[in-house]
């Protein structure tokens, strides 16, 4: 088989151009070596948006958990605060609320304001419970020195297993004066 000269434009019994010159030992595969490199370096990119999104999930559902307690404690406290002469009794309420009944259009009474509040809570927060307090004893009506009452809510993290691990706790207080 005979061969042409480079650059005349005949094909060489071989199937190649003329003049094309024969790869390099060494160089056999580097483009697959760097299509591997860019796929590992776009795979760990990707996993690192992928935490990033879970991550931003959680801290979102932890914002709305924290506005909801925000939302349910002041609640309470502005029935408390219309309420004013029964407030010392909305401590001494704790329904359960899967078996209270709440009317919302009763709105003076105690019993009931509890309950639709509880239900609320509950429903709201996971595994959401709250404690009303009155720091200072119990007050009259008239006695403005004890009308300071705090809302502790609680509520389990998403994601925890364990009621105690993960367990968020706000506390509000309010005074009151006249």
């Amino acid at each position: 088989m005979t061969r042409t000269a480079p650059g005349s434009g005949h094909r060489c019994g071989d199937g190649r151009a003329s003049g094309t010159p024969y790869p390099r030992p060494g160089l056999r595969g580097f483009s697959l070596l760097e299509v591997l490199v860019a796929l590992l370096v776009l795979a760990i990119g990707l996993l690192g948006l992928a935490a990033l999104q879970t991550r931003g999930v959680k801290f979102n559902h932890d914002a709305y958990a924290r506005s909801q307690a925000t939302y349910l404690a002041y609640e309470i406290m502005d029935l408390m605060r219309a309420n004013r002469a029964r407030a010392p009794q909305y401590v001494d309420q704790e329904p359960d609320p899967k078996v209270c009944a709440c009317n919302p259009g009763v709105s003076t009474d105690v019993a009931n304001d509890m309950c639709c509040w509880t239900k609320a809570l509950d429903a709201a927060l996971p595994s959401g419970n709250a404690d009303l307090t009155q720091p200072n004893g119990k007050g009259t009506p008239h006695d403005y020195n004890d009308d300071r009452f705090e809302v502790t809510i609680r509520w389990q993290d998403r994601g925890s297993k364990d009621p105690l691990e993960k367990q968020q706790t706000w506390t509000f207080d309010q005074v009151w004066r006249p």
